[in-house]
């Protein structure tokens, strides 16, 4: 089993602020621990989580929180994520014992004060940790609010840095080792522990781009009634026809063998039934995503072509609709990215996801991501003979450990070869 694991130490607090020891007790995120936690959201916000689990206290539970804002997941109160027990010290001002407290942090053990030992510290760790790891899948993401001192077990039970390392090299270089807001990455694979990203800072954090490939598999949907009347259908939206339906299962049969992980679809409704045609045999649930609707065209929806086709032709070379209501080029490019990067992080290593998507989205998904023109398009695909985007028609293309790549451009259900 392998999973990922993004470790955040919460954000200031007013105890850190002011110099007081902090573990089982607890305070408030100050005003800059509250800046910190949006920052490390901001930092994450590419990232999907699987799963998320927090310490029981407040800081770390609005830390959480805060990263978690928008999303699918709530955070998971694991009580032994809590930080290190300090005994009678805690709330104590670091200034007040300096050396009873240095002596007490550089043994990593406070039971002379009633607190927590090195030795149950360390069987905390990993038992958390073995827990926590029971509750997953294989290739999960998994977000951590935790504490800098539990972080420090971490390295030292978990990951095996046991001659402290990573702390000297930060004290020879006067930096913090675990500051607040930090990001830690490190995986787990089959009971082995490995650092993937030292702890940084939000504005120093890159992600531990993992191994990944995902194929995708992109489906217009069928002919509709204003396809057949030749009127423009953006947001716009009419029903399948028998030919459109026809389509769908046609490209139902083309698909039939691909085990899908995933079924998206765009949310108008002739996206939706060609989704639903095709998702039939795989036992899937058709995910409504609005990334994936047709470009707005404004005043134009449900025109007919032929009394504007030069206008028309112009504004679809330009992607310009915003200034008939509809949507810009950076708007529509701005959105496919989006989609796209959201589907393919939530996706994991080896998934095959179907999109079911429009005409105009295609063309743009080219444009924007392979840089393909769409006048040149179009002259390739009449020169080997095939329509640019058949209703029903599939295109396929890859994800690779970031890169987007194609397969095989939109070709119909009947010349589909995987």
């Amino acid at each position: 089993m392998h999973i990922t694991f993004y470790f955040v130490r919460h954000g200031e607090t007013e105890f850190n602020r002011r110099g007081r020891l902090q573990g089982v007790c607890d305070s408030p995120l100050s005003r800059n621990g509250v800046r910190q936690a949006a920052a490390a959201a901001e930092a994450l916000s590419d990232v999907y989580f699987d799963r998320a689990f927090t310490s029981p206290s407040e800081r770390a539970m609005d830390t959480a929180e805060a990263i978690l804002r928008g999303r699918e997941i709530k955070a998971v109160i694991e009580e032994d994520l809590h930080e290190f027990d300090f005994g009678s010290l805690e709330g104590t001002r670091f200034t007040s014992h300096p050396d009873e407290i240095r002596r007490y942090y550089e043994n990593r053990d406070f039971s002379g004060v009633d607190g927590e030992t090195k030795g149950r510290m360390e069987n905390r760790v990993r038992e958390v940790f073995r827990k926590i790891i029971h509750q997953c899948e294989d290739n999960d993401r998994v977000l951590i609010a935790s504490h800098g001192m539990f972080e420090s077990f971490v390295m030292y039970a978990l990951i095996g840095d046991t001659e402290r390392t990573y702390e000297k090299q930060c004290e020879e270089n006067n930096r913090d080792a675990y500051p607040n807001g930090s990001i830690m990455i490190f995986t787990y694979d089959d009971g082995e522990y490995r650092l993937a990203a030292k702890p940084a800072e939000p504005m120093d954090f890159k992600d531990y781009i993992q191994p990944k490939h995902v194929s995708f598999y992109y489906v217009r949907h069928g002919e509709t009634l204003f396809n057949r009347w030749n009127r423009m259908q953006g947001s716009s939206d009419s029903p399948l026809t028998a030919a459109g339906i026809a389509q769908a299962e046609a490209a139902r049969e083309a698909l039939k063998r691909i085990p899908f992980t995933a079924v998206y679809a765009s949310p108008s409704g002739r996206t939706r039934r060609t989704a639903e045609i095709i998702a039939g045999p795989h036992g899937l649930d058709v995910i409504l995503e609005k990334g994936l609707k047709e470009v707005n065209f404004g005043d134009f929806e449900a025109v007919v072509r032929d009394s504007w086709v030069k206008e028309i032709n112009e504004r679809h070379m330009e992607e310009r609709w915003d200034d008939i209501g509809g949507e810009s080029m950076a708007d529509i490019n701005e959105r496919i990215s989006r989609t796209l990067k959201t589907i393919a992080a939530k996706a994991k290593d080896g998934d095959r996801v179907l999109l079911v998507s429009h005409g105009t989205y295609y063309l743009n998904l080219l444009h924007h991501i392979f840089g393909i023109d769409r006048d040149a398009y179009f002259e390739q695909r009449r020169r080997q003979g095939r329509q640019g985007m058949p209703n029903g028609g599939i295109f396929t293309f890859d994800y690779d450990n970031g890169r987007f790549r194609i397969r095989d451009f939109m070709v119909s259900p009947e010349d589909f070869r995987d």
